[in-house]
């Protein structure tokens, strides 16, 4: 019963944060393709929305992956995110993937995300897209999704033990906003958490292992890594001991803790002039 209550309070949340994103501030010279399946089963959860600008010219690839705990959200919520960063010459794949409980878990969560970046890569030139050349974004949930994106272009038992082929393709940075959440923390909460995003038995499962970050050695591998946190985020003690890991691990980061947003700070405002100023900063990062 509290699976369901808590999966039926995180989808109301999820309409509340929509009814807060202002519309009016997106700018309407940005390209938007939407709803293109990346897959063949048509799913509203196998979908995702792509923005550009259209200029003819090739662009990096942003891939973009929305938070709600696994368990809510979709790619409308980073609409406007998506947006500003097509501003800055991105090409922006903002991505859905299929919702954790009941039925469907984290494990399939990251297949989906590589079965989306397979479309991505063949498809990327239709829309002006440089796939050689690609960064990946993750906003909460969505950031453990995406470093687990990352680690498997590098380590190939991590493919195998999930399933998936071979990648001609990596990655030149993450971002990872409020994304550094530590599934595997010893707690009542968690530990129901993760008896709705993980399968029976998951804790004996070699894919569990992977998203145990502190122990794995693949971390190091990691491109460069920017961790976003500010005063109102009540995960920042997660954010900062994650840099610990990459620091640890060697791993090139950078962490920018600044504002009073929260949690989806600069995914619904990322307009201001404070967030404009750390897009700036990340963007200054990876070009140096």
């Amino acid at each position: 019963m509290i699976n369901n209550f808590m999966k039926k309070l995180s989808d109301k949340a999820y309409f509340n944060d929509l009814d807060r994103i202002d519309l009016s501030k997106l700018d309407r010279g940005v390209k938007v393709v939407k709803d293109i399946s990346y897959t063949n089963d048509n799913s509203l959860e196998h979908k995702l929305d792509i923005h550009y600008k259209d200029n003819h010219k090739l662009k990096p690839i942003l891939v973009n992956i929305h938070g709600g705990g696994f368990i809510s959200g979709y790619k409308e919520m980073d609409s406007l995110f998506a947006n500003y960063l097509a501003q800055r010459g991105l090409v922006v794949f903002n991505v859905n993937y299929r919702l954790a409980y009941p039925t469907i878990h984290v494990f399939d969560q990251i297949e989906d995300i590589a079965h989306a970046l397979k479309w991505i890569v063949a498809n990327a030139e239709k829309y002006e897209a440089n796939s050689h050349e690609m960064y990946i974004a993750g906003h909460s949930a969505g950031g453990v999704l995406a470093v687990a994106e990352a680690l498997l272009c590098t380590d190939k038992k991590m493919r195998e033990d999930f399933n998936l082929e071979e990648r001609n393709y990596s990655y030149r940075g993450i971002i990872l906003d409020c994304g550094a959440l530590h599934i595997y923390r010893k707690s009542i909460a968690y530990w129901g958490m993760r008896n709705m995003i993980f399968p029976k038995g998951y804790n004996k499962m070699a894919r569990y292992q992977y998203l145990i970050f502190e122990n794995n050695r693949s971390l190091s591998t990691l491109p460069k890594t920017v961790l976003l946190t500010n005063e109102k985020d009540e995960l920042k003690n997660m954010t900062y001991h994650f840099k610990k890991l990459l620091d640890d691990q060697g791993v090139d980061n950078i962490l920018l803790d600044s504002g009073t947003d929260g949690h989806v700070g600069i995914i619904f405002k990322p307009y201001t002039r404070e967030n404009q100023k750390r897009l700036d900063d990340i963007q200054q990062y990876f070009e140096g």
